[in-house]
């Protein structure tokens, strides 16, 4: 708060301009990265819920900004959209596959979102056509911190946040990606698979 004061009182030609500005943005980061600890800690309890998994998807989109050069397809395969989920955590797990999907797309592509189901269980597919996830960083993906942005650009905290509200619903998240155009189309996708009822 005082940084941002002393900004403003600050002139345009002060030669400390430069220095609180940095500093005005690296205490922003600071409480972005505080707020993300709070709330990976606070995921420790699951409240299950009776939700359409199509209404959670939809929810998650709206609530997001996609640049007009990704496209985002919806593929509804389900024949039973009811499960036991907590709609709060599961929509923050969509989000933040959705936005990392979108980060690693900068010149635009396509987004996937695949919804299949069996009698116990649903599957929810994010994939992107983006530039993939080198092979040395996939073991390390969903670990607190990890994050393969630059500097000041992500806090490593989404897949981690998303790994742990899925293991508590006593569920999996997988990826799958290829960095190397000559192997193939580049892109990276995860998919979770859910048990259906509260075990």
């Amino acid at each position: 708060m005082y940084s941002n004061i002393l900004l403003e009182e600050c002139a345009p030609d002060d030669p400390v301009r430069e220095d609180l500005k940095l500093i005005a943005e690296q205490a922003a980061r600071c409480k972005k990265i505080v707020s993300g600890l709070l709330n990976f800690a606070r995921k420790n309890q699951v409240s299950h819920q009776e939700v359409d998994v199509r209404d959670i998807v939809d929810h998650s989109l709206e609530s997001l900004i996609i640049p007009e050069n990704i496209k985002v397809i919806i593929e509804d395969k389900m024949t039973q959209p009811q499960a036991m989920l907590d709609p709060e955590q599961m929509t923050q797990v969509i989000t933040n596959l959705v936005k990392n999907a979108v980060d690693a797309m900068p010149s635009g592509g396509e987004i996937r979102i695949k919804l299949e189901d069996l009698p116990e269980e649903i599957m929810i597919t994010v994939s992107d056509t983006g530039t993939g996830i080198k092979e040395e960083f996939r073991s390390k993906i969903f670990e607190p911190f990890f994050t393969t942005k630059g500097i000041g650009q992500g806090t490593g905290l989404g897949l981690a946040t998303a790994y742990g509200i899925v293991k508590m619903h006593k569920g999996q998240i997988t990826l799958q990606s290829n960095d190397d155009p000559a192997k193939g189309p580049t892109g990276t996708s995860f998919r979770i698979v859910l048990p259906r009822k509260k075990e």
